[in-house]
């Protein structure tokens, strides 16, 4: 009985953590398109200061991992990520939330940190051009 009521209970935590994650994403989503608008790179913590949404800031890696894959679900094969902007600060968990990302969403990643940036910095050239 016990085992029972800890499953749901666990089942219920991930449930309401999926729906924080998706309710998250599009202002996510939309303070990545406001940076690459504006030529700069942003961070987890600026994206929660201008959002209000201050708890993306505090994000686990998998959560930040998972919020990004759900944020760039429409940006079509080939095309610049929308992340890229805040990969762009060049941090190491910066860079390796980027890597996990590519490797989820199956877009090649450089192996050393070097080649990564630079597909960055060209990825963030790609979007300044689309606007």
């Amino acid at each position: 009985m016990q085992r029972e009521q800890e499953e749901a209970a666990e089942r219920q935590a991930q449930q309401k953590r999926a729906e924080r994650l998706g309710y998250l994403a599009p202002f996510v989503m939309g303070a990545l398109k406001k940076a690459a608008r504006e030529e700069r790179v942003t961070t987890w913590r600026e994206m929660g200061d201008k959002a209000g949404q201050h708890e993306l800031s505090r994000l686990t890696h998998q959560d930040k991992l998972t919020l990004l894959e759900t944020a760039e679900n429409k940006t079509l094969p080939g095309s610049p990520l929308w992340s890229a902007v805040l990969a762009a600060t060049g941090s190491d968990d910066a860079l390796r939330l980027h890597r996990d990302l590519l490797h989820r969403l199956q877009r090649p990643a450089p192996a050393d940190d070097t080649g990564l940036l630079a597909q960055i910095t060209a990825e963030c050239a790609q979007l300044r051009r689309q606007w």
